[in-house]
């Protein structure tokens, strides 16, 4: 499939063009360094690489990718120390946003969470969102990066980041079903326990006010109004989630990488909670994808 395959996503980055600067910590690789120039071209932001400048334009050099006017911070071949230099310069108000370059992303995320990193109030999370072409707008799915195995109280927090960062890209009174494997409350199987907890608080106290937040759904439910109706659910979130919340990191992972490679979506995606949005690139992400979760980094620090 084509960019145009995929409007929504299209739409997030065709509304970006700001003077942000974004730090893309040690872009040794060619896909990073592809993105920064893909970043240039259509003007989202102001790249500026933290890294080894020889190797960096050397290799650039190698590919053929012009980086004439990028500004690169220079730093030893460490990944280390270009990892910690871009986090003191956003946590001092140099980027607004952060990119993972070719390093790991717990060489990253090690200075992120730190005491002096960027750390806040909230917990840090991730969110996807979807732009899946038997879908009629986008799909928000979290968390499949960060979160392992979150408990109640941190399914909580990963709710409300994903919810505000939906209110920034103005997707109000957002719906969102938390699913698991069963839409019968099971004490055998917390992912249902937590769901009916989690719903019961939001009647009572909200957890995000204005949000709609039903479950537990099965996967199913969750997605089809169709689904839910022959299985006698009446919802007014079933067939039309802005987001899912999903029971671990491994559902949450599997259904991604589903979603993907056999559903053919693209997805956007970034780390929320922490002081500056974060997009933690893969290396199998298409630079259209990478240019999408470039776009929702922008948005959610401009808003």
């Amino acid at each position: 499939m084509t960019k145009s395959s995929y409007p929504h996503l299209q739409k997030l980055i065709d509304g970006v063009k700001t003077q942000t600067k974004l730090g893309v910590v040690y872009p040794l690789s060619v896909p990073a360094l592809e993105t920064v120039a893909h970043i240039v071209a259509h003007q989202l932001c102001i790249p500026v690489l933290i890294g080894p400048e020889e190797k960096i334009q050397q290799l650039a050099n190698d590919a053929q990718i012009n980086l004439a006017g990028i500004e690169i911070i220079n730093t030893s071949s460490d990944p280390i120390e270009a990892a910690k230099k871009s986090v003191q310069l956003t946590r001092e108000g140099v980027f607004g946003a952060l990119m993972k370059g070719s390093l790991h992303t717990e060489e990253l995320m090690a200075f992120v969470v730190s005491r002096d990193g960027l750390r806040t109030q909230s917990r840090i999370s991730h969110l996807f969102l979807f732009d899946i072409e038997t879908y009629p707008k986008l799909l928000g799915i979290s968390d499949c990066v960060v979160n392992i195995a979150p408990d109640l109280a941190q399914k909580k927090h990963i709710l409300r980041n994903s919810l505000e960062a939906l209110e920034r890209l103005d997707i109000q009174h957002a719906k969102v079903a938390i699913v698991a494997a069963t839409e019968v409350v099971n004490p055998a199987m917390p992912a249902t326990t937590d769901a009916h907890a989690l719903v019961e608080e939001h009647r009572h106290n909200a957890i995000y006010p204005g949000a709609l937040i039903e479950g537990p759904f099965g996967f199913d439910n969750a997605i089809s109004a169709i689904s839910a109706k022959t299985k006698g659910i009446t919802s007014s979130v079933s067939g039309d989630p802005d987001l899912i919340l999903v029971p671990d990191l491994q559902v949450g992972n599997i259904l991604y990488k589903a979603l993907v490679y056999l559903g053919g979506a693209e997805c956007a995606g970034v780390i929320l909670g922490a002081s500056a949005p974060i997009i933690l690139t893969s290396r199998s992400d298409s630079i259209f994808s990478r240019l999408a979760s470039t776009a929702l980094a922008l948005h959610l620090a401009r808003n």
